[in-house]
Protein backbone atom coordinates (compact mmCIF):
# COMPACT_ATOMS: atom_id res chain seq x y z
CA UNK A 1 0.00 0.00 0.00
CA UNK A 2 2.88 2.28 0.25
CA UNK A 3 2.26 3.71 -3.74
CA UNK A 4 3.00 7.05 -2.93
CA UNK A 5 3.01 9.16 -5.95
CA UNK A 6 6.27 10.53 -7.09
CA UNK A 7 6.01 13.64 -5.94
CA UNK A 8 4.45 13.10 -2.56
CA UNK A 9 7.85 11.31 -2.15
CA UNK A 10 10.00 13.89 -3.20
CA UNK A 11 8.27 16.31 -0.99
CA UNK A 12 8.11 13.85 2.01
CA UNK A 13 12.09 13.76 2.02
CA UNK A 14 12.84 17.14 0.85
CA UNK A 15 11.42 18.37 3.84
CA UNK A 16 13.09 16.16 6.85
CA UNK A 17 14.93 18.97 7.99
CA UNK A 18 12.18 21.12 9.55
CA UNK A 19 8.58 21.27 11.01
CA UNK A 20 5.16 23.49 10.72
CA UNK A 21 3.72 23.98 14.14
CA UNK A 22 0.77 26.66 14.31
CA UNK A 23 1.30 27.47 10.18
CA UNK A 24 5.17 28.72 11.36
CA UNK A 25 8.11 26.35 10.32
CA UNK A 26 10.83 25.75 12.53
CA UNK A 27 14.30 24.42 11.42
CA UNK A 28 17.37 23.51 13.99
CA UNK A 29 17.70 27.25 13.90
CA UNK A 30 15.36 28.43 15.98
CA UNK A 31 13.47 25.40 17.80
CA UNK A 32 14.34 27.46 21.11
CA UNK A 33 11.53 29.40 20.26
CA UNK A 34 8.77 26.35 20.48
CA UNK A 35 7.10 27.16 23.55
CA UNK A 36 6.24 23.75 24.98
CA UNK A 37 9.01 22.29 26.10
CA UNK A 38 8.71 18.99 26.04
CA UNK A 39 7.78 19.52 22.17
CA UNK A 40 10.90 21.63 21.95
CA UNK A 41 13.04 19.00 23.44
CA UNK A 42 12.07 15.85 21.41
CA UNK A 43 12.71 17.83 18.22
CA UNK A 44 15.74 18.69 19.60
CA UNK A 45 16.86 15.03 19.77
CA UNK A 46 14.78 14.10 16.51
CA UNK A 47 17.21 16.76 14.70
CA UNK A 48 20.12 15.68 16.32
CA UNK A 49 22.99 13.85 14.15
CA UNK A 50 22.01 10.59 16.58
CA UNK A 51 20.05 8.09 14.07
CA UNK A 52 18.54 7.01 17.66
CA UNK A 53 15.72 8.20 20.01
CA UNK A 54 14.74 7.42 23.12
CA UNK A 55 10.94 5.64 24.12
CA UNK A 56 9.81 4.97 27.09
CA UNK A 57 6.72 2.15 27.31
CA UNK A 58 4.05 2.92 29.64
CA UNK A 59 4.22 0.09 32.28
CA UNK A 60 0.63 -0.71 31.88
CA UNK A 61 1.45 -4.75 33.19
CA UNK A 62 4.56 -4.19 34.65
CA UNK A 63 7.90 -1.50 34.95
CA UNK A 64 8.34 0.64 32.26
CA UNK A 65 11.24 0.23 30.16
CA UNK A 66 13.77 2.04 27.82
CA UNK A 67 13.56 1.37 24.30
CA UNK A 68 16.14 2.65 22.04
CA UNK A 69 14.60 3.30 18.45
CA UNK A 70 15.82 3.95 14.80
CA UNK A 71 14.64 6.96 13.36
CA UNK A 72 14.55 5.83 9.80
CA UNK A 73 12.35 2.84 11.19
CA UNK A 74 10.01 5.50 12.64
CA UNK A 75 9.83 7.43 9.52
CA UNK A 76 9.13 4.02 8.17
CA UNK A 77 5.96 3.64 10.44
CA UNK A 78 4.63 7.06 9.94
CA UNK A 79 4.67 6.95 6.10
CA UNK A 80 2.73 3.61 6.77
CA UNK A 81 0.01 5.49 8.92
CA UNK A 82 0.64 8.76 6.27
CA UNK A 83 -0.78 6.30 3.47
CA UNK A 84 -3.41 4.52 5.25
CA UNK A 85 -4.92 7.56 6.24
CA UNK A 86 -4.60 9.41 3.03
CA UNK A 87 -2.93 12.61 4.36
CA UNK A 88 -1.82 15.07 2.66
CA UNK A 89 1.06 17.67 2.89
CA UNK A 90 -0.70 21.04 4.74
CA UNK A 91 -3.48 18.99 6.61
CA UNK A 92 -3.57 19.96 10.40
CA UNK A 93 -2.60 17.22 13.03
CA UNK A 94 -3.66 18.01 16.46
CA UNK A 95 -1.11 16.79 19.33
CA UNK A 96 -3.24 16.36 22.28
CA UNK A 97 -1.03 13.67 23.41
CA UNK A 98 1.93 13.49 25.99
CA UNK A 99 5.26 13.55 23.97
CA UNK A 100 6.73 11.28 26.93
CA UNK A 101 5.56 8.51 25.02
CA UNK A 102 5.71 7.05 21.62
CA UNK A 103 2.10 8.21 20.31
CA UNK A 104 2.75 11.89 20.93
CA UNK A 105 6.18 11.71 19.65
CA UNK A 106 4.71 10.08 16.17
CA UNK A 107 2.27 12.63 16.04
CA UNK A 108 5.29 14.86 15.41
CA UNK A 109 7.28 12.90 13.17
CA UNK A 110 4.04 12.57 10.71
CA UNK A 111 3.97 16.16 11.17
CA UNK A 112 7.67 16.58 9.99
CA UNK A 113 7.92 13.54 7.34
CA UNK A 114 4.23 14.41 5.85
CA UNK A 115 4.49 17.93 5.72
CA UNK A 116 1.00 18.44 8.50
CA UNK A 117 0.54 21.21 9.98
CA UNK A 118 1.13 20.49 14.11
CA UNK A 119 -1.66 21.98 16.03
CA UNK A 120 -0.24 21.81 19.79
CA UNK A 121 -3.75 20.94 21.45
CA UNK A 122 -4.71 20.62 25.79
CA UNK A 123 -3.28 17.45 26.93
CA UNK A 124 -5.76 17.04 28.99
CA UNK A 125 -8.68 14.29 29.48
CA UNK A 126 -11.31 16.82 27.24
CA UNK A 127 -8.68 18.22 24.62
CA UNK A 128 -11.44 19.57 22.37
CA UNK A 129 -13.31 21.61 25.20
CA UNK A 130 -11.68 25.01 24.09
CA UNK A 131 -10.46 24.13 20.67
CA UNK A 132 -11.95 25.99 18.03
CA UNK A 133 -9.05 25.45 14.65
CA UNK A 134 -10.00 23.20 11.82
CA UNK A 135 -8.38 19.63 12.40
CA UNK A 136 -8.05 17.24 9.50
CA UNK A 137 -6.44 14.68 12.10
CA UNK A 138 -5.89 13.99 15.54
CA UNK A 139 -4.91 11.12 17.49
CA UNK A 140 -6.38 10.29 21.27
CA UNK A 141 -6.99 8.24 24.40
CA UNK A 142 -10.17 6.28 24.46
CA UNK A 143 -10.98 8.67 27.73
CA UNK A 144 -10.42 11.76 25.53
CA UNK A 145 -12.28 10.72 22.74
CA UNK A 146 -15.29 10.12 25.50
CA UNK A 147 -15.08 13.50 27.06
CA UNK A 148 -14.71 15.13 23.12
CA UNK A 149 -17.71 12.78 22.20
CA UNK A 150 -20.58 13.78 25.69
CA UNK A 151 -18.94 17.64 24.95
CA UNK A 152 -22.00 19.02 22.87
CA UNK A 153 -20.15 21.30 21.34
CA UNK A 154 -20.39 18.79 18.15
CA UNK A 155 -15.87 19.24 17.53
CA UNK A 156 -15.25 15.64 17.80
CA UNK A 157 -17.36 14.97 14.56
CA UNK A 158 -15.60 17.70 12.86
CA UNK A 159 -12.41 16.27 12.77
CA UNK A 160 -11.72 14.50 9.73
CA UNK A 161 -9.57 11.36 10.87
CA UNK A 162 -9.18 9.89 14.16
CA UNK A 163 -7.11 6.90 15.64
CA UNK A 164 -7.33 5.55 19.15
CA UNK A 165 -4.87 4.24 20.96
CA UNK A 166 -3.09 3.56 24.27
CA UNK A 167 -6.24 1.21 25.28
CA UNK A 168 -9.03 -1.29 24.22
CA UNK A 169 -12.39 1.15 23.44
CA UNK A 170 -15.08 0.25 25.86
CA UNK A 171 -17.86 -1.58 23.49
CA UNK A 172 -20.59 0.77 24.57
CA UNK A 173 -18.93 3.49 23.85
CA UNK A 174 -17.43 2.27 20.31
CA UNK A 175 -21.41 1.38 19.76
CA UNK A 176 -22.05 5.33 20.42
CA UNK A 177 -19.24 6.63 17.89
CA UNK A 178 -20.88 3.85 15.29
CA UNK A 179 -22.94 6.56 12.88
CA UNK A 180 -20.70 9.21 13.44
CA UNK A 181 -19.58 11.42 9.80
CA UNK A 182 -16.01 11.04 10.33
CA UNK A 183 -13.47 8.36 10.09
CA UNK A 184 -12.37 6.70 13.43
CA UNK A 185 -10.27 4.26 13.64
CA UNK A 186 -8.96 1.37 16.58
CA UNK A 187 -5.41 0.87 16.34
CA UNK A 188 -3.06 -1.88 17.69
CA UNK A 189 0.31 -1.29 18.48
CA UNK A 190 3.37 -0.85 20.69
CA UNK A 191 6.34 0.78 22.18
CA UNK A 192 8.10 -1.88 20.28
CA UNK A 193 6.61 -1.47 16.93
CA UNK A 194 6.62 2.13 16.77
CA UNK A 195 3.21 3.09 17.57
CA UNK A 196 0.61 1.13 15.19
CA UNK A 197 0.77 -2.08 12.65
CA UNK A 198 -2.90 -2.36 12.27
CA UNK A 199 -6.36 -0.37 12.48
CA UNK A 200 -9.85 -1.01 12.19
CA UNK A 201 -12.55 1.24 11.43
CA UNK A 202 -14.95 1.65 14.48
CA UNK A 203 -18.00 3.33 12.50
CA UNK A 204 -19.39 3.57 9.21
CA UNK A 205 -20.16 0.90 6.71
CA UNK A 206 -16.50 -0.12 7.52
CA UNK A 207 -16.59 -1.33 10.70
CA UNK A 208 -15.67 -3.87 12.05
CA UNK A 209 -14.07 -5.79 15.37
CA UNK A 210 -10.84 -7.49 13.13
CA UNK A 211 -7.56 -5.49 12.73
CA UNK A 212 -6.69 -5.01 9.03
CA UNK A 213 -2.87 -5.04 9.23
CA UNK A 214 -0.76 -2.11 7.62
CA UNK A 215 1.31 -2.75 4.48
CA UNK A 216 4.93 -4.11 4.98
CA UNK A 217 3.04 -6.26 8.35
CA UNK A 218 2.62 -9.56 8.56
CA UNK A 219 1.30 -11.50 11.47
CA UNK A 220 0.31 -14.57 12.79
CA UNK A 221 -0.56 -16.65 16.18
CA UNK A 222 1.03 -18.73 17.88
CA UNK A 223 -1.80 -21.42 17.92
CA UNK A 224 -2.31 -22.83 21.10
CA UNK A 225 -5.59 -24.42 20.55
CA UNK A 226 -5.43 -25.43 16.87
CA UNK A 227 -8.62 -23.03 16.38
CA UNK A 228 -6.34 -19.87 15.02
CA UNK A 229 -6.77 -18.69 18.53
CA UNK A 230 -3.40 -18.27 19.97
CA UNK A 231 -0.64 -15.27 21.14
CA UNK A 232 -0.12 -12.83 18.14
CA UNK A 233 3.16 -13.12 16.23
CA UNK A 234 4.47 -9.82 14.43
CA UNK A 235 6.87 -9.85 11.53
CA UNK A 236 7.49 -5.43 10.48
CA UNK A 237 10.97 -5.47 9.24
CA UNK A 238 10.51 -2.13 8.28
CA UNK A 239 10.05 -1.63 11.92
CA UNK A 240 11.32 -4.00 14.23
CA UNK A 241 14.94 -6.22 13.64
CA UNK A 242 13.04 -9.05 15.16
CA UNK A 243 10.02 -10.80 14.87
CA UNK A 244 7.86 -9.32 17.94
CA UNK A 245 6.29 -12.66 19.94
CA UNK A 246 2.93 -10.76 21.47
CA UNK A 247 1.47 -11.53 24.86
CA UNK A 248 -2.03 -10.27 22.88
CA UNK A 249 -4.33 -13.78 22.55
CA UNK A 250 -6.07 -13.33 19.23
CA UNK A 251 -8.38 -15.12 17.15
CA UNK A 252 -7.33 -15.25 13.48
CA UNK A 253 -8.96 -14.85 10.08
CA UNK A 254 -8.07 -16.88 7.21
CA UNK A 255 -7.25 -13.07 5.52
CA UNK A 256 -5.11 -12.08 7.84
CA UNK A 257 -7.59 -9.92 10.17
CA UNK A 258 -7.36 -10.54 13.50
CA UNK A 259 -9.60 -9.70 16.67
CA UNK A 260 -8.16 -8.90 19.78
CA UNK A 261 -9.14 -11.27 22.74
CA UNK A 262 -6.63 -9.64 25.67
CA UNK A 263 -3.53 -10.11 27.21
CA UNK A 264 -1.93 -13.62 27.74
CA UNK A 265 -1.17 -12.90 31.30
CA UNK A 266 -4.69 -11.53 31.87
CA UNK A 267 -5.84 -15.17 31.99
CA UNK A 268 -6.77 -16.38 35.03
CA UNK A 269 -7.01 -20.11 35.22
CA UNK A 270 -9.83 -20.50 37.81
CA UNK A 271 -11.06 -24.45 38.69
CA UNK A 272 -9.22 -25.69 35.17
CA UNK A 273 -11.23 -23.22 33.48
CA UNK A 274 -9.12 -20.62 31.46
CA UNK A 275 -10.64 -17.40 32.12
CA UNK A 276 -9.94 -13.81 29.80
CA UNK A 277 -9.53 -10.70 32.03
CA UNK A 278 -10.97 -8.37 29.10
CA UNK A 279 -13.77 -10.50 27.44
CA UNK A 280 -15.20 -10.59 30.95
CA UNK A 281 -14.84 -6.93 31.37
CA UNK A 282 -16.49 -6.44 28.18
CA UNK A 283 -19.58 -8.50 28.93
CA UNK A 284 -19.46 -6.37 32.45
CA UNK A 285 -19.17 -3.06 30.67
CA UNK A 286 -22.97 -3.48 29.59
CA UNK A 287 -24.49 -3.25 33.18
CA UNK A 288 -21.81 -1.22 35.51
CA UNK A 289 -21.38 2.02 34.35
CA UNK A 290 -18.64 3.33 36.28
CA UNK A 291 -14.43 2.42 36.10
CA UNK A 292 -14.22 -0.90 37.16
CA UNK A 293 -11.89 -3.73 36.66
CA UNK A 294 -11.61 -7.83 36.86
CA UNK A 295 -7.91 -8.90 38.76
CA UNK A 296 -7.84 -12.27 40.31
CA UNK A 297 -6.43 -13.49 43.56
CA UNK A 298 -4.74 -17.08 44.53
CA UNK A 299 -7.22 -19.87 46.00
CA UNK A 300 -6.78 -22.97 47.65
CA UNK A 301 -9.95 -24.13 45.40
CA UNK A 302 -9.83 -23.04 42.42
CA UNK A 303 -6.28 -22.12 42.18
CA UNK A 304 -7.30 -18.45 41.12
CA UNK A 305 -10.63 -16.62 41.58
CA UNK A 306 -11.84 -13.57 39.99
CA UNK A 307 -12.13 -10.61 41.91
CA UNK A 308 -13.86 -7.42 40.85
CA UNK A 309 -12.60 -3.81 41.33
CA UNK A 310 -15.36 -0.85 41.82
CA UNK A 311 -14.15 2.79 41.98
CA UNK A 312 -16.53 4.43 44.62
CA UNK A 313 -16.21 6.78 47.00
CA UNK A 314 -16.99 4.22 50.13
CA UNK A 315 -14.45 1.96 50.13
CA UNK A 316 -15.73 -1.91 51.20
CA UNK A 317 -15.49 -5.53 50.23
CA UNK A 318 -17.73 -8.38 49.56
CA UNK A 319 -17.03 -12.17 49.43
CA UNK A 320 -19.51 -14.85 48.82
CA UNK A 321 -19.54 -18.08 46.58
CA UNK A 322 -23.58 -17.37 45.80
CA UNK A 323 -23.46 -14.96 42.71
CA UNK A 324 -27.57 -14.66 43.72
CA UNK A 325 -25.82 -12.93 47.04
CA UNK A 326 -23.37 -10.90 45.35
CA UNK A 327 -25.63 -9.81 42.85
CA UNK A 328 -28.34 -8.50 45.44
CA UNK A 329 -25.66 -6.77 46.79
CA UNK A 330 -24.25 -5.32 43.55
CA UNK A 331 -27.87 -3.87 42.38
CA UNK A 332 -27.87 -5.99 39.06
CA UNK A 333 -27.84 -9.80 38.20
CA UNK A 334 -24.49 -10.74 37.16
CA UNK A 335 -25.91 -13.80 35.62
CA UNK A 336 -27.67 -11.86 32.65
CA UNK A 337 -24.04 -11.35 31.31
CA UNK A 338 -21.86 -13.89 32.46
CA UNK A 339 -21.40 -17.25 32.35
CA UNK A 340 -21.33 -19.32 36.10
CA UNK A 341 -17.76 -19.52 35.97
CA UNK A 342 -16.94 -16.14 34.89
CA UNK A 343 -18.82 -14.86 37.93
CA UNK A 344 -16.39 -12.90 40.83
CA UNK A 345 -16.06 -14.24 44.06
CA UNK A 346 -15.06 -11.19 45.70
CA UNK A 347 -15.81 -7.25 44.86
CA UNK A 348 -13.67 -4.44 46.07
CA UNK A 349 -15.21 -1.21 45.92
CA UNK A 350 -11.91 1.37 45.98
CA UNK A 351 -11.42 5.37 45.60
CA UNK A 352 -9.56 5.24 42.53
CA UNK A 353 -7.81 2.14 40.11
CA UNK A 354 -4.71 2.37 40.16
CA UNK A 355 -3.34 3.35 36.92
CA UNK A 356 -0.07 4.34 34.49
CA UNK A 357 0.96 7.91 33.38
CA UNK A 358 -0.83 7.09 30.11
CA UNK A 359 -4.06 6.59 31.96
CA UNK A 360 -3.73 2.23 31.49
CA UNK A 361 -5.14 0.26 34.25
CA UNK A 362 -2.05 -0.71 36.15
CA UNK A 363 -2.58 -4.34 36.34
CA UNK A 364 0.56 -5.39 37.87
CA UNK A 365 -0.26 -3.08 40.98
CA UNK A 366 -3.75 -4.23 40.80
CA UNK A 367 -2.64 -7.50 41.58
CA UNK A 368 -0.45 -6.64 44.17
CA UNK A 369 -2.52 -4.96 45.64
CA UNK A 370 -5.37 -7.59 46.15
CA UNK A 371 -2.56 -10.30 46.64
CA UNK A 372 -1.78 -7.79 49.73
CA UNK A 373 -5.85 -7.89 50.96
CA UNK A 374 -5.56 -11.50 52.49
Amino acid sequence: MLNYKCGMLNALFDRMDRIIIDSKIYTRENLNEIEHESVRNFLIEWFSDSPTVNLHTSGSTGVPKLIVAEKSRMIASTKMTLDYLNLKRGDTALLCLSVNYIAGKMMIVRAIVGGLNLLIGDLSSNPLQNEERHIDFAAMVPLQVYNSFRDKNGRFSRIGKVIIGGGAIDRNEENLYSTLPNEIYATYGMTETLSHIAMRRINGDKRSPYFTPMDGVDVKVKEENGENIGTLVINAPRLCAETLYTNDNVEMRSDGTFRILGRKDNVVCSGGIKLQIEEIEAKLANIIHVDFAISSKPDEKLGEKLVLIIEDSKERHVATSSSALLSSYLGFDLTSCLEKYEIPKEVFYILHLPRTESGKIARATLKQMLSENK
